[in-house]
């Protein structure tokens, strides 16, 4: 694990040696497996970002960052970086990008000495990274390579994080590149790639790779998707692949950042295929309404797939002494599932556990509420007027189904029916598809 206060022993390490840091770290410790990683974002979604930064020759690391940090990812993948080199000021771009996006930074060399340092690839990660691999690939000109980083997202999901940028020098050198990659990734059906292709969408190389993987700008991309050169975008050259493993909803994006470097960033959201919510980490613009009657809140919803709902989870601005009473319900109201909640980080999302998950059924819509004995719960007046969509799930539009989210006065509780103003009350799930 890399640390700011061992760059001088950067150019002495082996090519294949990963050097993986948090930015507030000052030891030279590689994170152990048992160690807790930073939860997901309450959404179960992941942002992953490939960017091509010039080695921050336009515009400054600074710049750069903000245009990461603007985006929140969960994972950026970053082409042409340097390290300790003369032209870039003896700088360890990745340690210093890590130290102002806040995440971790991995850096594997397609030159392994370029200009007094190394230049070549890196990834910024919001999760600790466990593993890092240099690959190189055949190459007809510029040593070009492929890193392979293993990302902890929890402690029961591992996936390689791939990176690349392919050479300049024609098709053919580009197709063996793209064998290259297809060879090292084989089997690894959560692999994501990102980089710098140099090709346009219909060349032999990309076309290679669509073999074994998902272009995500062709599942979840709106335009043209173009890239390069920045300043006026006309060609599409960065990418975001997708393993065959990830075959949930995606949405992909070119971020409009023209000057910075002589490439635009493409950010790709992908839903968790094991965890999915209504609302990610959304929260709501009215946090706590001044009611304070007894009353149980909920959203109308459903999937369409069948799968299992795992925990319920609400949105609270102030807590509540007594705790609260989560459930699940059909849309006729016989009760599926109740669950005591404790209080967790006030304002914030409560989430509780479902001590059995419970089947749900695709195309069916389902109730899921919490009773409050104080109110003060967060609204949205016409926060649901049309529907809201997140991966397999769908909160309805409320004139679609009488009424969405719904309300009952009671104290204890009970079936929520009501409906005001179309109103967002914050409720949600936690569902996973069937495989």
């Amino acid at each position: 694990m890399r640390r700011p206060t061992l760059l001088v022993l950067a150019l002495a390490l082996a090519a294949a040696l990963a050097r993986c840091a948090p930015p507030e770290s000052s030891t030279d410790t590689q994170p152990l497996s048992g160690e807790s990683t930073q939860a997901l974002t309450p959404g179960g979604g992941l942002r992953f970002m490939t960017y091509n930064i010039k080695h921050g020759e336009l515009s400054g690391l600074e710049s750069i960052a903000s245009v990461i940090n603007a985006q929140a990812p969960d994972l950026v993948v970053l082409q042409e970086v340097d390290v300790l080199t003369n032209r870039s000021g003896k700088v360890d771009q990745p340690a210093r990008l890590g130290a102002l996006t806040g995440m971790y930074s991995a850096f594997q060399p397609s030159l392994l000495s370029y200009d007094g340092g190394q230049y070549g690839l890196a990834l910024l990660s919001r999760y600790p990274i466990r593993t890092s691999q240099r690959i190189p690939l055949r190459s007809a000109a510029e040593q070009r390579i492929l890193a392979v980083m293993e990302v902890e997202l929890d402690a029961a999901h591992v996936i390689p994080v791939a990176i690349t940028h392919f050479g300049t020098t024609g098709a053919t050198e580009r197709l063996n590149q793209a064998e290259d990659v297809k060879a090292a990734l084989a089997g690894k059906p959560w692999a994501l790639l990102g980089g710098d292709l140099n090709a346009s969408p219909s060349e032999s190389g990309i076309t290679s790779l669509r073999q074994q993987f998902t272009d995500a700008w062709t599942r979840g991309g709106s335009g043209s998707g173009y890239t390069h050169d920045a300043s006026i975008p006309t060609r599409r050259i960065d990418y975001v692949m997708l393993g065959s493993a990830w075959t949930s909803p995606v949405s992909a994006s070119v971020v409009g950042a023209s000057s910075q470097s002589d490439h635009r960033p493409v950010v790709a959201t992908l839903t968790l295929p094991w965890s999915q919510t209504l609302f990610g980490d959304r929260v709501p613009g009215a946090a706590v309404e001044p009611d304070t009657r007894a009353v149980e809140i909920g959203v109308r919803f459903r999937s369409n797939v069948a799968g299992t709902v795992t925990a319920l989870r609400f949105y609270r601005g102030k807590a509540n002494a007594s705790g609260y009473v989560a459930r699940l319900w059909t849309s006729g109201g016989a009760l599926l599932a109740e669950v005591p909640v404790k209080d967790g980080r006030i304002p914030g999302w409560q989430e509780v556990a479902l001590p059995t998950p419970v089947a749900i059924t695709a195309g069916t819509t389902y109730v899921a509420s919490y009773y409050s004995s104080n109110g003060q719960f967060a609204r949205d007046v016409s926060g649901l007027a049309n529907a809201v969509v997140s991966g397999n799930l769908t909160a309805p539009g409320s004139a679609s189904v009488g009424g969405n989210g719904v309300y009952v006065y009671r104290t204890g509780g009970g079936f929520p029916s009501a409906s005001y103003k179309d109103a967002n009350y914050w409720v949600d799930v936690r569902f996973v598809p069937s495989p």
